[in-house]
């Protein structure tokens, strides 16, 4: 193991050392049993992510032993969650110095690069400074109003839901690459890319990669709201919760923070996985799950693991309620195991819950897409899904490319059917056909082309940025907000929905705030 990787394991545990002497080895710089006990308290804390405790018991420690090894490490340990990185790596520095040990040479690798990564970044603050928001210089400025309106929105549902208020400011660091993400945190590179795990929540922060990492975006103000989900949990059940009940929940209530109400929600690829892991007795053991659906062996495996725990969450929320679930919660946070926390709180058997979360799958149809795996961006490589066409249609898809690329786009609107008719249950081909429909002047045939996708691939961002367009030259106003903010909610790179935002919105701040994106993102109105 990498001496990153046994730092990261050690940020993990959250384990802060209690000094030699508890080993038996004569410290040279010896705490008292009172300090060590201290020490020992502010791990404790650590490990619940009650960082706030933790700041409070280390200050008075801090003043008494200012020199101690132990005592500098477990104040970087504080300082890193508290996101005073600077602070954080200096503090590890005079503890290896005064103090050698692989473990904090390990800590003191993990805080570099972060500082390294986040070197130089911006930071963002809301109106009444509950949220921080951090990003790299450029364009992901135009993610930060909208993180923040997503982030607002959440905290004040998931109060509501969760029964736990998040003490502010909630910070969450936007990635600019999977590969940053990666840097910063205790996922590799290849788990990224093998499971579609773009963000985590961990060390009492959100994180996420930013959108234009991805070949066409991915639910990213969703995902903010995931993630701060985790952040509630982890600190409400003092990181007892297991990972599936963690990651049942946060699919179950990501979508909260803009919907009136909970409700179960499963893309339909994802309701097909499901479907013919059930009839084929293929279900992904909840333990498995451990230690993250990050580790799991495919994006149709991470599908498959949320589509399972979300469902069990969902069925267990409309049968016994939301009181339940908390109390659950609670159960949770005071040491009792979640299966048995969950029954309990339903007054049943952990068995029962199981046959009656499986019942309640008894509708769903196997007859599904297929799921359309998120893709990485590598370097600066054109936009191109050409791979994710199946080869019989990919020769007419490339003919109408060379087309619209000429500006002939009745010819592009010619081709692109051609290879619908050859895989017509494929939004991207049907994405470029309603392009060109729409520069042709047809937004009829467009909507014919892409309101079935949109139905069947509801993540797909070209979808939502051409239904956008299409229904606003029909005058469908309504229709035309809704494509143009959900497309945003995908990739907000994508200039057309700022656009047509900017005719369709009626508040006359927002008018102005999308039209200056649509200028500044190479769109026009």
């Amino acid at each position: 193991m990498s001496r990153a990787a046994i730092g990261r394991a050690a940020m993990l545990t959250l384990a802060v050392s209690v000094g030699l002497s508890a080993l038996g080895v004569a410290p040279a710089h010896a705490l008292s049993r009172d300090d060590v006990r201290a020490l020992q308290s502010i791990a404790d804390a650590l490990a619940e992510l009650r960082v706030e405790d933790a700041a409070r018991q280390l200050e008075p420690l801090a003043r008494r032993e200012p020199e101690a090894p132990d005592v500098l490490e477990a104040t970087a340990r504080v300082r890193f969650h508290q996101g005073r990185y600077s602070d954080a790596r200096d503090a590890i520095r005079e503890a290896i110095r005064r103090g050698p040990d692989p473990r904090r040479e390990a800590l003191a690798e993990l805080l570099e690069s972060t500082l390294r990564a986040t070197t130089g970044y911006v930071e963002s603050r809301s109106e009444d400074g509950r949220f921080v928001v951090l990003h790299a210089p450029g364009r992901d400025r135009h993610l930060v109003s909208y993180a923040l309106r997503a982030m607002a929105a959440a905290d004040r549902v998931l109060e509501r839901e969760l029964g736990y208020r998040m003490p502010g400011p909630v910070r969450l660091e936007i990635f600019p690459t999977a590969a940053s993400l990666a840097e910063v945190s205790t996922l590799s590179l290849e788990a990224i890319e093998r499971t579609g795990t773009i963000a985590l929540c961990k060390w009492d922060k959100l994180m996420v990669t930013s959108p234009r990492a991805l070949l066409r975006g991915y639910p990213w103000m969703d995902t903010i709201a995931h993630e701060y989900v985790h952040l509630v949990l982890t600190r409400s059940s003092h990181d007892r919760a297991p990972v599936w009940f963690q990651e049942g929940v946060a699919k179950f209530m990501e979508r909260r923070w803009r919907e009136d109400s909970l409700r179960p929600h499963l893309e339909p690829a994802s309701r097909g996985l499901l479907a013919r892991a059930l009839e084929q007795d293929a279900l992904i053991p909840f333990e498995r799950i451990h230690p993250s659906i990050a580790l799991l062996p495919s994006q149709q495996d991470a599908a498959l693991a949320f589509a399972q725990v979300s469902t069990f969450v969902a069925y267990y929320h409309e049968t016994f309620g939301g009181d339940a679930l908390r109390g659950a919660i609670e159960a949770m946070a005071e040491g009792t195991d979640a299966q048995a926390a969950l029954a309990a709180r339903a007054t049943t058997t952990w068995a029962a819950l199981e046959r009656g979360w499986k019942a309640s799958l008894g509708g769903l149809s196997a007859d599904a897409p297929d799921l359309l795996p998120l893709r990485l961006r590598h370097g600066d490589a054109p936009d191109d899904e050409a791979r994710d066409v199946a080869e019989r249609a990919r020769r007419w898809l490339r003919l109408g490319d060379m087309l619209w690329s000429r500006r002939r786009y009745g010819g592009a609107m010619h081709e692109y059917a051609r290879a619908a008719e050859l895989a017509p249950d494929n939004p991207i081909i049907a994405a470029r056909l309603g392009r060109a429909a729409i520069a042709a002047g047809d937004p009829e045939r467009a909507i014919r082309a892409l309101d079935p996708m949109a139905e069947r691939y509801p993540e797909h961002a070209p979808t939502w940025s051409s239904l956008a367009r299409a229904r606003r030259m029909l005058g469908d106003r309504a229709g035309a907000l809704d494509a143009a903010r959900a497309a945003i909610r995908l990739n907000p790179f994508d200039p057309s929905p700022h656009c047509d935002l900017a005719e369709v919105e009626t508040d006359e701040q927002t008018r102005t705030e999308e039209s200056d994106r649509c200028r500044a993102l190479g769109g026009s109105q």
